[in-house]
């Protein structure tokens, strides 16, 4: 099911972008994957290009966020926070310690686990395991489509539980700066919108259904009666004067029904 509300998925660098194209291509939603092409981008960057999407009316704009280098660097870590807090609510930041290679090895892992990765080179062994001759490189994500590999040799579900509670655990035990990721929300929030989608698209075939009804005895009485003025089938079918109004004018306008009378004694037949 395609996603109608519009979505700006935003990364620091090539693997988001790779990642997030290739869903998007697999599930075929319709969210933007920003900039345009991959690109090393720093927070203070991401924040800009999200301001200009929440401008452009974006509904959500989700920033993806590597934390290992802004553990090492209090004075980036500083910044992000700043900037995190001042976004709208609608500007979404995901975060992951220490990067993206270990949302995708959370796909593999038969149990959970709190084993510390520091950096991108811790995880990349375990990684690699899983996926052999993973890198972070254009000529890898080109070859392989992530998310095709991620979904048909490891298991989404068990990625997003696993996610959901190491998050957890993180706040819990902040001291500990534990591996997480909290790519689930961004599944979470896919998954509300399509839901939303859903329910507008069930209630329409529902008022399809409902109108197709209303039509059908109008005719049906119209019929029975040979002719009818539309006080007498707003009556009959227990419909407002105006809506029964609305049916007949459609109705006429559509050539199944035809008027005798002026205005105001105005009767309706079927069309022969």
């Amino acid at each position: 099911m395609a996603v109608k509300k519009s979505i700006a998925i935003i990364g620091e660098g090539e693997t988001e972008w790779w990642y997030f194209d290739t869903l998007r291509i697999a599930c075929r939603y319709k969210f933007k994957v920003a900039p345009d092409f991959p690109q090393h981008s720093d927070i203070p960057h991401m924040a800009k290009l999200a301001e200009e999407y929440v401008k452009r009316d974006t509904d959500y704009v989700v920033c993806l966020v590597d934390m290992d280098r802004l553990l090492r660097v209090p004075a980036e870590m500083a910044t992000y926070q700043q900037l995190k807090k001042k976004s709208p609510s609608n500007v979404i930041w995901i975060e992951t310690n220490p990067c993206t290679e270990f949302w995708f090895l959370l796909h593999f892992l038969p149990q959970i686990s709190t084993k510390h990765y520091e950096t991108y080179e811790d995880v990349l062994p375990d990684l690699q395991h899983f996926m052999p001759g993973y890198e972070k490189t254009a000529r890898y994500f080109k070859k392989n489509n992530l998310y095709k590999y991620l979904t048909e040799n490891g298991d989404l579900q068990r990625a997003i539980s696993y996610a959901e509670e190491l998050t957890r655990l993180s706040e819990v035990l902040p001291e500990d700066k534990m591996a997480y990721s909290q790519m689930h929300l961004v599944f979470e929030l896919i998954k509300s919108m399509d839901e939303e989608e859903a329910d507008k698209n069930e209630q329409k075939a529902e008022n399809r259904n409902r109108n197709d009804e209303n039509r059908r005895q109008i005719i049906d009485f119209i019929a029975d009666k040979e002719i009818s003025d539309a006080k007498s089938v707003s009556k009959a079918i227990g419909l407002k004067p105006s809506r029964t109004r609305d049916y007949l004018k459609q109705l006429v306008e559509e050539g199944v029904l035809e008027i005798e009378g002026e205005y105001k004694n105005r009767k309706y037949k079927i069309k022969k």
